[in-house]
């Protein structure tokens, strides 16, 4: 069922481009009121979950009146906004029982931010979402970005759901650099709360990264990555899942018991190589781990990336090779990747039309369109125990 928000007009300014957010957060469209009196039976009539309303109109008497009426109705929850981060305006919304402040108009990616924080006050239900990892046993064959663009494409597709990318390359992690990142929270600020870690401080610490897509950066500190072990990791992928729809996790290159952790909890594992030996070797001996860790076949999508009509070995050689298919072929585009990376977009956002975002939307469709929900029932049947002491599924 959809929460129902109502929008003091002036509130905001132009609603229009703030719409897939509020979807994304599963709200209705939200309603428009020219005045606080023409809400306050809403309210009262439990007809309303977020009111969004000009700080300025808790000026005097508003103040009062709104605060009796927020009294009435505790479980709804309020955003107000001002032209500017002015302290006295601040000072009143906090007076009059505001949960949350916007300078306005707000960025999308702001409003989300605050959508996600408030999120509780309106009683959302956990989501049970997906969880895709992306593995590359050998580094350079652009796992990496495999991963970013795989979570955009997800979120581009999904304008009422919410995507997370998580980094795992402990102190040597780039979705902050191909995202434009920066001055972070880490998963090493998670961990360090792990007995705390619910939707909340999950949503607390993610990034925002515009159009439904946030991010989980690795941790630069080596310390805090010794911290950041099996158990960890599968415990902020759980948070991630009872909190996004989707989430795309980058694996270290390290046959760990971190990454071993990460691939045991995903729905689907994207092998990435390139149409090398040495690439096409590593990959056979993850396939053949992947073996002893008892994971299904079709669990593992293997992916040839930047195939190019120059490549040595064909897609076919490959697959002879692997003992198996190729799942998806992504076209060689190097220089539109360098682009895409040296302005710190996805490479969709950059060249929709191109063959790669294309492929990319392939992929997307190949690795979550197949994924099933596991019900409770199925999650207490006991599960087998794998390498690094890890239970298997």
């Amino acid at each position: 069922m959809l929460h129902r928000l109502i929008i003091l007009q002036d509130a905001l300014g132009a609603i229009e481009p703030l719409l897939p957010v509020f979807a994304r957060a599963g709200f209705a469209p939200p309603v428009v009121r020219e005045s606080l009196a023409q809400v306050v039976e809403s309210v009262r009539q439990g007809e309303v979950e977020l009111l969004i309303l000009p700080i300025k109109l808790l000026q005097g008497h508003g103040r009062f009146d709104f605060e009796t009426m927020l009294r009435d109705a505790d479980r709804v929850a309020t955003i107000g906004t001002a032209p500017t981060a002015d302290a006295d305006a601040i000072l009143t919304g906090m007076r009059a029982g505001i949960g949350e402040f916007l300078v306005s108009p707000p960025a999308p990616a702001e409003l989300e931010v605050a959508l996600l924080r408030l999120q509780r006050k309106w009683g959302a239900t956990a989501v049970r979402g997906s969880v895709t990892a992306v593995y590359a046993p050998k580094g350079g064959v652009g796992a990496t970005t495999i991963a970013v663009n795989c979570g955009y494409a997800l979120a581009a597709r999904r304008t009422d759901a919410q995507v997370a990318i998580v980094d795992l390359n402990m102190g040597l992690g780039d979705v902050t650099s191909q995202l434009n990142l920066q001055g972070l929270y880490d998963i090493g600020h998670l961990v360090r709360k792990l007995d705390q870690a619910d939707a909340e401080l999950l949503q607390a610490i993610v990034t925002p990264c515009g159009e439904g897509l946030f991010a989980l950066p690795a941790s630069d500190d080596l310390e805090v990555a010794e911290q950041i072990q099996a158990d960890a990791v599968s415990r902020v992928l759980a948070a991630c899942r009872a909190s996004f729809a989707h989430t795309i996790v980058d694996c270290e290159h390290a046959f760990g018991a971190r990454t071993v952790a990460a691939l045991d909890s995903a729905d689907r594992i994207i092998v990435v190589l390139q149409s090398n030996v040495a690439s096409i070797r590593a990959t056979k001996r993850t396939l053949a781990l992947f073996k002893q860790l008892d994971f299904p076949e079709d669990k593992a999508i293997i992916v040839l990336n930047r195939e190019g009509p120059g490549d040595v070995l064909s897609w076919n050689d490959v697959a002879k090779s692997l003992g198996r298919a190729v799942d998806v072929r992504l076209p060689n585009a190097f220089q539109l990747t360098t682009d895409a990376q040296t302005r710190g977009i996805p490479v969709a956002k950059l060249a929709p039309n191109a063959p790669l975002s294309a492929a990319f939307n392939v992929l997307v469709t190949r690795a979550i369109g197949e994924v099933g929900v596991l019900d409770e029932d199925d999650r207490a049947v006991p599960k087998k125990r794998g390498l690094f002491g890890l239970r298997r599924k």
